[in-house]
């Protein structure tokens, strides 16, 4: 491994990959040069080499409970904290009483907005651990944080309340209410669905054209994001719209919605639903129209 530390101290990461591949052709213990490679990458600051290497060997040694969890680490530094939560939560799979795997899902799950997860996972862990002062705290922290967030989501709000949300306002008016309540914007449909005393239980987003919304700049709602050269752009109509869906249906920050969002978007996730902040969310297909519309749900989890 000395060689393939050098080239990464060097940056050298086109021929740090070759030398992996080469030494993972011809050793038989293939599954050990990706864990090592992997765990190399990690030390030297190298989260995406990392999180490919890690991904490999966890195919390789589908019963250890190990590399997902390091791929995990190495998931969340780069970013991706719902991918860094689904590694772990893999991880547990494997072995339930995994502490360093069930802390990392904990921070993970708070990272992308789920408070309420984050604290099941916490509260876990002490029940492994036993008394920790400092966990206990912020188990409490995270606990009250989830309480906020189901006061602020739209679920279980009455309807009237829609109108005034910050998704609605600035986009969307009423279209209809029977069978169900809908608003209109240029460039997609809200349907409501409310139970017998007018609370909301689902919130479904339908886009008219995703990949026309993806191309367009969201001229609604102001969103922002950095380019590659540090520099705030204007977010794409999707991005935006989804973001402060999911921030107001789920009473989460949209910082935190746009991570959501993100995981949302990877095939590991898949179509869903996600039980996410007391609560499920994923993608709807509406084939009712002559074009397929593509757009996202969420509703009240069944208890």
């Amino acid at each position: 491994m000395d060689e393939l530390a050098a080239l990464l101290a060097a940056k050298r990461l086109s021929e740090a990959e070759e030398l992996v591949e080469a030494n993972a052709r011809r050793t038989p213990g293939r599954a050990d040069v990706f864990l090592a490679a992997g765990r190399q990458a990690f030390k030297a600051g190298e989260p995406r080499l990392a999180a490919e290497w890690l991904r490999r060997a966890a195919e390789l040694l589908p019963r250890d409970p190990e590399p997902p969890h390091e791929r995990g680490l190495a998931l969340l530094e780069l970013g991706d904290v719902g991918l860094a939560a689904h590694a772990q939560a893999q991880a547990l799979a494997l072995d339930p009483d995994h502490i360093g795997a069930r802390a990392q899902r904990a921070a993970a799950l708070e990272a992308l907005g789920d408070d309420d997860g984050a604290a099941r996972e916490l509260s876990e862990l002490l029940s492994r651990t036993g008394p920790q002062p400092a966990l206990q705290a912020r188990l409490g922290g995270l606990r009250e944080a989830a309480r906020r967030a189901a006061h602020r989501s739209l679920l279980g709000s009455p309807a009237a309340r829609l109108e005034r949300s910050p998704f609605v306002q600035p986009a969307f008016a009423r279209a209809a209410v029977q069978p169900l309540i809908s608003f209109r914007a240029p460039f997609a449909e809200l349907q409501i669905d409310a139970d017998g005393r007018g609370l909301i239980r689902r919130l479904t987003l339908l886009f008219d054209s995703m990949d026309a919304s993806l191309a367009r700049t969201d001229l609604s709602y102001g969103g922002t994001t950095e380019d590659e050269h540090g520099r705030r752009v204007p977010l794409d109509e999707f991005t935006a719209a989804a973001t402060i869906f999911l921030a107001n249906a789920l009473g989460i920050e949209p910082e935190r919605s746009r991570r959501l969002l993100r995981y949302l978007m990877t095939p590991e996730c898949g179509l869903g639903p996600l039980s996410f902040a007391q609560a499920r969310a994923g993608w709807v297909i509406d084939e009712s129209h002559s074009a397929r519309r593509y757009g996202l749900f969420v509703e009240g989890e069944r208890r």
